[in-house]
């Protein structure tokens, strides 16, 4: 009797496992920021919520911090890449990117007082079918 009822258990452990490994489980998609994606960002930038346009004489420029919400500081070289405005456009795509964290430090030129403006914003896309748009404040 004491066999017949390890071996009743026995089989009650291998048929859970068995079904356990059958059950479909979601992909797990891990976020890591990075470029070789499709996903973008459209970062717009705004001085005290008026929105700064990118000039013909004066291109602006995205730098991209990959893996951080976090400002990396304001030098070029702590960032991991760099997007340039198309001229005449308002914003600035950054594109080719992965699902992850990142912080874009953007510029722009305030042509009514003939400055550069800088300022910078964390953004997380989770999604890794989507992209997002974001608005920068610059001074």
């Amino acid at each position: 009797m004491y066999t017949m009822r390890k071996y009743k258990i026995i089989n009650i452990i291998i048929l859970v496992l068995i079904i356990n490994a059958c059950v479909h489980k979601p992909d797990i998609v891990q976020c890591i920021a990075g470029t070789g994606g499709n996903l973008s960002i459209v970062a717009y930038a705004a001085h005290g919520n008026i929105p700064i346009p990118n000039y013909y004489t004066h291109l602006d420029t995205a730098f991209v911090k990959f893996g951080t919400l976090s400002s990396p500081g304001t030098k070029p070289e702590n960032y991991d890449t760099y997007y340039v405005s198309d001229p005449g456009e308002d914003h600035i795509h950054c594109y080719g990117l992965k699902c992850g964290n990142y912080f874009i430090y953007r510029t722009a030129w305030d042509s009514v007082s003939n400055v550069s403006l800088y300022g910078g914003y964390g953004t997380s896309i989770s999604d890794p079918e989507g992209g997002k748009s974001i608005i920068v404040a610059v001074n």
